[in-house]
């Protein structure tokens, strides 16, 4: 049975690759003669993009893209992208730059007809899903399965894995935009442009897998043909800080509440590896002494350093906290009162919604008002790392950014009387972005935003990071995080084994010696490899070789061309002999007949099989359901 349902449509804010991985993306010019890529208005070549007209540089920005991914990602199955440059929402407080989705998602579904097996539709069988009852998206099925769904012919977009829409109004009526304007070279020196390829890369990113299916306004998964909620391969690995617990084991009321927690982070093995060698030791703000407010004595992590300005080490930056006399620091009020040696406090934006300066015009000011660093106390806005439309090395001192509450309680206490501070980086303290755990903080503000919460990293890390909310001008083409975030939610193909062998008899009360032996001829890494072990009529006594513990064993990555012993001492404890069953998983693996191995053993009487005999684990082969079209749409807005 298949079913297509339609999701509604979200508006979005705007490292390392896995060895001998390598996917083909294929770009489909959906638009007719003259307009978006088929745009004929001669340009310039730019920035390394050869192509003469507007609509070949778009389609070169789109092919790189493709490229970039494509080397990044593994499946044996072409992607294809049907895509789009069309005029978009455009005005001078925020513009739609583009948008990219998943046409359709997949989850298999407990057999129909009484249990009885049966080949889906598609001819996809369940058994190829590493985890049952799961949304994956088209994309990762087709390469689990090895098959292609989608038919990637006609004018449909639903017939293709990712939908792209971008906005050319920034070409014809960039003024209508705010002022922003496209920038078709690909070596990222767009200036005061917007970074064509940024963009396309991060939508893509969506595309390919990078979102939450879950609705982040009401915490309700996204559910079946009939009704069931499923939840996807991300609410395996979205962790509740403040619950402990995985958003697939918490109920609809937590989950909901999570969500405007500034407490998720990403909970997968791949990521966790990868943040301490992506993400520096993260900022803050460390009060010292406060005679007056006694209670603001304490650390202020939530800091999103500037792009800009001087560094900000572990070596501490002190001073005296001192407020900008004109508040938002803005050319417009004139000069600041000085602020020698001071820590400036200065408000984000202006009187007016987008009425303010620039960050680096505040910034700037409180320098030469004698200012030693600055502190930008946001104004509800989107939580951001200050950045810079330009270069300005002229800015030497530090700069960061305070979420709402931390400022105003800062600034209260100054009110209040002498505030002493210092600004450093404190690896205890852990990453930028990411906690002394090592997960990566999900971007989960106070106030939900439907288009921006969860489905991003939120905007603490730094150096910044390519699924960011907002676009950061520093971007540097770096996938970063996504492609370990990719590998924990199965992505790069690994078809993991193991087998066993044991003795053919044990007599009742004595021990024997079985040997579980795990492989990954690959081709990519298997992540958070463990081995469980269910015996009957065996008792458990002890681990050696990869194993020492108890089950299950934790193996951890598992490269291509790996394997891992494990030799396991059990006791008979009956006469009529027993089965020991150990199972091999990990997020990554996604050829689930070969996981499990059972051994069969005889009692002092005789009897019993012989041991060896290896059985496969997966449930039976079901239905699909199909789910299609969750959009993404990267908006710019002036800060």
């Amino acid at each position: 049975m298949k079913a297509l349902t339609p999701v509604l449509s979200a508006a979005l804010l705007l490292a390392a690759g896995v060895a001998e991985a390598s996917a083909t993306i294929t770009i489909f010019n959906a638009d007719p003669p003259g307009q978006g890529f088929n745009d004929p208005t001669p340009v310039a070549t730019v920035g390394g993009n050869t192509g003469t007209t507007l609509g070949a540089q778009r389609l070169a920005v789109f092919h790189e893209a493709a490229r970039i991914w494509g080397e990044a990602l593994d499946s044996p199955i072409p992607i294809s992208v049907f895509a789009r440059f069309v005029p978009l929402s455009c005005s001078p407080s925020g513009s739609v730059l583009g948008s990219a989705s998943p046409t359709t998602f997949l989850a298999s579904a407990p057999p129909l007809d009484g249990g009885v097996p049966a080949p889906t539709d598609a001819g996809v069988p369940n058994t190829v899903f590493p985890k049952q009852l799961t949304w994956y998206v088209q994309e990762m099925v087709e390469r689990f399965a090895g098959v292609q769904l989608s038919s990637d012919q006609g004018s449909n977009p639903t017939e293709y894995d990712i939908l792209a829409n971008f906005n050319s109004t920034l070409d014809t009526d960039p003024a209508s935009c705010g002022g922003f304007q496209w920038y078709y070279g690909l070596d990222g020196q767009h200036g005061d442009k917007e970074d064509l390829l940024t963009v396309v890369l991060h939508e893509f990113g969506h595309g390919l897998g990078f979102f939450s299916t879950t609705n982040p306004t009401s915490g309700e998964l996204l559910p079946a043909g009939d009704g069931t909620p499923v939840p996807d391969i991300w609410a395996y690995y979205v962790y509740d800080e403040i619950q402990g617990k995985h958003w697939v084991d918490e109920d609809v009321a937590t989950r909901l509440a999570s969500v405007t927690s500034n407490a998720l982070a990403w909970d997968g093995p791949a990521v966790k590896a990868a943040v301490p060698t992506t993400l520096i030791a993260a900022p803050l703000v460390r009060v010292t002494s406060a005679p007056a407010t006694p209670s603001a004595v304490k650390d202020y992590t939530r800091a999103a350093p500037a792009t800009f300005g001087g560094d900000i080490t572990t070596t501490p930056l002190p001073g005296e906290l001192g407020l900008a006399s004109t508040g938002w620091a803005c050319d417009l009020f004139g000069k600041l009162d000085p602020l020698d040696g001071k820590i400036a406090i200065v408000d984000r934006g202006g009187p007016k919604p987008d009425a303010g300066c620039t960050f680096v015009e505040k910034a700037r000011n409180a320098q030469d008002a004698g200012a030693i660093a600055v502190i930008f106390a946001n104004n509800g806005g989107v939580f951001l790392n200050p950045g810079a439309a330009n270069p300005a090395p002229d800015i030497h001192i530090p700069a960061l950014m305070l979420d709402t509450p931390d400022g105003q309680t800062l600034k209260a206490a100054v009110n209040a009387g002498v505030v002493n501070a210092q600004i450093l980086r404190d690896p205890v303290a852990g990453f930028a972005g990411a906690g002394t755990d090592a997960r990566a903080f999900l971007y989960s503000p106070a106030v939900v935003a439907p288009s921006s919460s969860v489905a991003h990293w939120d905007t603490s890390a730094f150096p910044n990071l390519l699924m960011e909310p907002a676009i950061n001008p520093d971007l540097n083409h770096s996938l970063d995080l996504t492609v370990p975030l990719f590998q924990d939610i199965g992505w790069f193909a690994v078809d993991l084994a193991i087998t066993g062998t044991g003795p053919t008899t044990i007599a009742d009360g004595q021990n024997g010696t079985f040997t579980f032996t795990v492989t990954n001829p690959g081709p990519s890494t298997a992540t958070a490899v463990s081995v469980s072990n269910t015996l009957s009529g065996l008792t458990f006594v002890s681990n050696s070789g990869d194993c020492t513990t108890g089950f299950p064993c934790a193996l951890g990555d598992l490269p291509k061309g790996a394997s891992r012993t494990i030799t396991t001492t059990l006791k008979a404890s009956s006469g009529n002999g027993g089965t020991t069953t150990a199972t091999v998983a990990s997020s990554s693996n996604y050829n689930r007949q070969n996981d499990t191995v059972a051994l069969t053993v005889g009692g002092s009487g005789g009897g019993g099989g012989g041991g060896g005999c290896s059985t496969s684990s997966g449930p039976a082969t079901p239905w699909l359901a199909l789910l299609g079209l969750l959009g993404f749409a990267r908006t710019r807005r002036r800060t």
